[in-house]
């Protein structure tokens, strides 16, 4: 879990402008609270009407070792281990093995490294975003297609667009030169007729050098999310025919975040984290008609997460989100499509959690919910919530 949370905190700080084109209509929403209360923790099932448990099955000599990113599509289950392992995993709905897709070959139709991944419905299968390239797989692990991006565009993120289209998203160069002055950070990119159709995002005069970081898109209702790994406000951009609509949300009851970049060393930049308790950021953005987000918020090197509830307008603040049915606090990760919530359990985490669980209260859950978990070597649980 400790890798998980330091992975938040050595992300950059990115604050981003708005590009006015000629079909773009651009909104700034503020989004505040009256009334903040302090949890122990939140329950999940408490915001969610479904919630259910797949027990991930795969065999014990496989590359797996936790999820960066889940996603779901033909009856099947994608999870990626994109930042060890560099491999998808792809099980069927009940959570039992199917194939994995490996990277690291240079040979015809092999994966040299993942950037990001997506499921794509239009197309039926899996887009691997290399950086200049997208490789296709279909849902059970061959090899389709490669599709070359523009020459010269280098994007690390990728999102589903809609009608055979995809979100791209590219961080700011580590240096003061921009390719030109016409480089936008999102693009909406058109696979059939291989052209950019919409570009987005200008990179901000002298935020260019920041560390690199940024929270990977998600699709929610139709639109695509783009949430910095630092500050206070969050990034929405959807399509309506000709039109775009791109939309700011910004928390305007957060303080500013300060810029961190050009501290000495680590040491400093964690002494300025635990001094200053008024940096904060937003994180796993997640939009509904009843609740406005799910949100990390940085209290020295404490991460808390917070709802917002939109009928009270009131802020419920906690160090934990909480699976109520199986007694267990969840890592700190949400990934949201199609309405639904994904969380895994991995091994790590598992054991743990039975170290702290004198009483037994945890194990006993797990074994009456999931009981075939208890059995297994690789520890992998996938929860999903839904409305």
């Amino acid at each position: 879990m400790a890798r998980k949370v330091l992975s938040f905190i050595g992300l950059s700080i990115l604050l981003f402008s708005c590009l006015s084109q000629d079909k773009t209509q651009e909104s700034v929403i503020d989004v505040g609270w009256s009334i903040v209360e302090d949890s122990d923790r939140i329950a999940l099932q408490d915001y969610y009407s479904h919630s259910h448990y797949v027990v991930i099955s795969i065999p014990e000599e496989q590359p797996f070792y936790t999820a960066d990113k889940i996603q779901s599509g033909d009856g099947k289950y994608f999870l990626g281990d994109i930042d060890l392992e560099n491999t998808i995993l792809i099980v069927d709905d009940q959570g039992q093995f199917i194939s994995q897709i490996e990277t690291g070959g240079n040979g015809p139709g092999e994966v040299p490294r993942m950037e990001d991944f997506v499921f794509h419905p239009d197309r039926n299968s899996l887009l691997i975003l290399t950086g200049w390239k997208i490789f296709e797989f279909s849902t059970t692990g061959e090899f389709l297609n490669v599709i070359s991006l523009p020459s010269g565009d280098l994007f690390h993120f990728i999102a589903y667009g809609g009608e055979n289209k995809v979100w791209l998203y590219t961080l700011p160069f580590p240096s003061e030169q921009l390719p030109s002055d016409e480089f936008r950070m999102l693009t909406l990119y058109d696979l059939d007729d291989d052209e950019k159709v919409y570009s987005y995002l200008e990179v901000p005069e002298g935020l260019r050098a920041e560390v690199s970081g940024e929270k990977e898109l998600t699709l929610q209702h139709g639109r695509v999310i783009l949430t910095p790994a630092h500050g206070s406000r969050a990034y929405s951009v959807s399509i309506k025919g000709d039109d775009s609509d791109y939309v700011i949300t910004r928390f305007s009851s957060l303080p500013q975040t300060q810029n961190l970049f050009g501290l000495q060393d680590l040491g400093e930049y964690f002494e300025k984290l635990q001094d200053d308790r008024g940096i904060a950021f937003l994180d796993n953005y997640i939009d509904s008609e009843e609740f406005s987000l799910f949100m990390m918020i940085k209290d020295g090197l404490y991460p808390r997460w917070g709802v917002l509830e939109k009928r009270t307008n009131t802020l419920y603040l906690t160090q934990s989100l909480f699976d109520s049915n199986l007694g267990l606090p969840l890592l700190p990760y949400l990934d949201v499509q199609d309405k639904k919530v994904f969380k895994l359990l991995d091994s790590e985490y598992f054991y743990e959690i039975l170290e702290q669980d004198i009483d037994g209260q945890v194990s006993g859950k797990l074994k009456a919910n999931v009981p075939q978990l208890m059995n297994q070597e690789n520890k992998l649980l996938l929860c999903i919530y839904e409305n």
